[in-house]
């Protein structure tokens, strides 16, 4: 029914004829799809032990079928897609006893990161500050992943263990600022592709009791680089601006060369009390990749700390409460650059190598529960 009356054409809800246009009983968005994601796997192992050196190898075999389609496209250019992909994934561990509670091991073991169902649908989404889509051309990342680690069990609750890295990533999945050139000058937040990177670091980890009470602590230092092509605009000979790529080394999106947690803790099983406060450090990483030279977005380093603390009554009761984000800590995004003009533009930084894009709080949130054990 397209229009009706009241008292006229109908004197009741029940007696209105309704035609629905869309069976599908839902507005046309692109966020609306169906999509599907089916894993076949297959794994062999195989263990020996001699003495104080065990070795434990295995081989892992996953085929992938991924598929997607759109159930409202508007103008997409590919609002069905469908990719199938078989992995081999070996890997290897071997242990050396150095003493009863001291170990070094060795691994070696290959793993994916395979695309979200999001990041493939290439439909349109209008968000505040930009628009988004997926890309279903997206690949998977594979990497190889080497980590020799010592390790120290000085008691049964207190550990010390070092540790070195290597991975070597293929294809790893990054979000950018694109311009999309089958849609004139529309920029889109997209997934990509746009190389292959290498992380190598050091991790460092400890736990310590102080009778009821502990400490934990733990810190990676991590060296990314990816390669990757950059838009930079020169004039030529005519005096005319002309795009042109080039290569900039970068750390990858989302990796942070100092990450660092400390918890100091109580438990006493006796009473029932277990509560933990705990800071984390995590460094400057880039936000976003830009398609330009020198111009994308990095988060600041932020330190952020939570707490809880619960109470256990008899065999099935706790009385808990946790405090998130106790520093108000903000998110911060700018872009890096050289130009001392910006220090006297407020909230810049000084000495004006950055420029401040978004800053964001998301304020304390605060839990109080009591949970019942079966």
């Amino acid at each position: 029914m397209l229009f009706a009356e009241y008292g006229k054409d109908f004197t009741d809800y029940g007696d209105i004829s309704w035609s629905v246009e869309n069976p599908r009983g839902a507005v046309a968005s692109a966020l609306n799809y169906t999509a599907s994601e089916k894993i076949g796997a297959g794994y062999g192992m195989a263990k020996w032990q001699k003495s104080n050196l065990q070795i434990i190898g295995g081989l892992r075999v996953e085929h992938t079928d991924q598929g997607y389609s759109m159930l409202f496209p508007l103008g997409e250019l590919r609002p069905t897609g469908n990719q199938e992909y078989t992995d081999l994934l070996p890997s290897a561990n071997a242990k050396y006893a150095l003493m009863p509670n001291q170990n070094l091991r060795a691994s070696y073991f290959r793993s994916i990161n395979r695309p979200g169902f999001f990041e493939l649908v290439p439909g349109k989404v209008v968000n505040e500050e930009y628009q988004e889509r997926g890309n279903p051309d997206l690949k998977r990342a594979i990497a190889d992943n080497f980590d020799i680690r010592y390790e120290y069990f000085p008691t049964a609750s207190d550990q010390f263990m070092a540790g070195v890295f290597y991975k070597k990533i293929q294809n790893p999945i990054e979000y950018t600022l694109q311009l999309d050139e089958t849609r004139g000058q529309d920029v889109f937040y997209t997934p990509g592709n746009f190389g292959d990177a290498t992380n190598y670091g050091l991790e460092l980890d400890a736990i310590k009791y102080f009778q009821k009470f502990g400490i934990k602590a733990n810190y990676t230092y991590t060296n990314s680089e990816i390669t990757t092509k950059k838009m930079i605009r020169v004039r030529n000979q005519s005096g005319n601006l002309e795009a042109q790529n080039v290569n900039q080394t970068r750390p990858m999106y989302g990796q942070s060369a100092h990450v660092g947690n400390v918890s100091l803790f109580y438990k006493n099983q006796k009473t029932g009390w277990d509560a933990q406060i705990a800071a984390s450090y995590t460094g400057e990483r880039i936000n976003t990749v830009s398609q330009f030279l020198d111009n994308d977005l990095w988060q600041e380093a932020f330190i952020q700390m939570d707490a809880s603390v619960e109470r256990k009554f008899g065999k099935n009761w706790v009385i808990f409460a946790k405090a998130n984000n106790l520093l108000n800590t903000p998110m911060r995004v700018f872009i890096k650059n050289t130009n001392p003009v910006n220090a006297n533009i407020p909230q810049e930084n000084a000495s004006g190598n950055k420029t401040l894009i978004r800053e964001d709080y998301y304020q304390r949130s605060y839990l109080i529960g009591i949970r019942y054990k079966l």
